[in-house]
């Protein structure tokens, strides 16, 4: 289950009279974990940016049961913790968490370390060499500048870009591209907003909600959306497909993007900026994955195409300048 789930399993919470685990039952379970594993740990810790954020500081329930699981193990548990974008912000949270000194701050390992690579890594004062994942190189970055200010206008040239990607091929009767739009936390546009203004725009493939995509009452079932979404094979052998064509047409939050895999995604529309560098790398790496062509067009007021264009070196791409015109010519 969630560390949430798990916590209050073992912990309760302020609705429950006492706690559902008995206290020498829970600390013997913690005591005997041997391997702990926190996939995307930026998310289930809460990382300050950096040393001067005074906010107050909440426990996360990961927070809570890694650091009892350290405690409790006398330090003999394994921690591996995942992330595509690992920082020094990061590494000082797991650090605090587990109760290990700055100096004792974990070693990064790159996916594209090999054995003798890790090996000498491991041996060096060197805990962590550059951005461990970065934008691939086969996706091109666009920015279309427009009036941002106000969510409608926002909202309405998204509406517009997204019918232009989606244009179909000459001899089709609806566009055979996948297209994902994400709305950004700054942008501030509710998902049944963006969904009424893209049908409202009468474009094809018909606008679904990732979420509604992937929605099932079981665990066996959300694996099996998922793999149909992705057109991977799943549960009878069957693929994703709806009853306009192969192309499809998702929207989701910011949030719901990490890890997320949709195999041969053409094209990602990001409308308004992400909260960060490393939410930007999340997000633009939903497609151009194994080795092919992507596309991300960030649609952003006059503002915010300024601030994007500064993460250029930090990320490693170039922001390309687009006109709505071009739009369905270059995608």
């Amino acid at each position: 289950g969630s560390a949430k789930s798990i916590a209050v399993s073992l912990f309760g919470d302020s609705k429950m009279p006492g706690s559902p685990t008995n206290k020498p039952q829970g600390k013997e379970l913690l005591s005997c974990v041997r391997w702990l594993v926190m996939d995307e740990v930026d998310r289930l810790l809460d990382v300050k940016k950096s040393r001067t954020d005074k906010r107050s500081r909440h426990e996360k329930p990961a927070a809570m049961l890694s650091a009892a699981v350290a405690r409790l193990t006398m330090g003999r548990v394994q921690v591996i913790a995942a992330s595509a974008t690992v920082g020094r912000p990061l590494r000082r949270e797991l650090s605090r968490v587990l109760g290990l000194h700055s100096s004792e701050c974990p070693e990064t390992i790159r996916g594209d370390d090999d054995t003798s690579k890790l090996r000498d890594k491991i041996k060096s004062d060197e805990k962590h060499v550059g951005r461990a994942v970065k934008i691939p190189p086969t996706v091109r970055n666009y920015v279309l500048p427009v009036d941002g200010s106000t969510a409608g206008s926002l909202l309405t040239s998204a509406a517009f870009a997204t019918k232009s990607i989606l244009q179909p091929a000459k001899g089709e009767s609806c566009s055979q591209k996948k297209v994902l739009v994400v709305l950004t936390r700054n942008c501030d546009i509710k998902l049944h907003n963006a969904l009424g203004a893209l049908q409202h725009f009468g474009i094809r493939p018909r606008p679904q909600s990732l979420l509604d995509v992937l929605e099932a009452d079981g665990a066996d079932r959300l694996v099996e959306a998922h793999r149909k979404v992705s057109r991977v094979e799943g549960v009878g052998g069957k693929q994703y497909s709806n009853d306009e064509g192969e192309g499809y047409l998702l929207v989701t939050h910011e949030d719901n993007v990490r890890g997320l895999h949709l195999d041969r995604l053409d094209a990602v529309v990001v409308v308004g900026r992400p909260g960060s560098p490393d939410e930007y790398t999340h997000i633009a790496g939903r497609t151009g994955r194994a080795g092919r062509k992507g596309s991300v067009l960030n649609i952003v007021s006059f503002e915010q195409a300024a601030a994007l264009a500064s993460w250029t070196k930090m990320l490693g791409v170039d922001f390309m300048p687009i006109d709505e015109s071009d739009i369905a010519s270059v995608f």
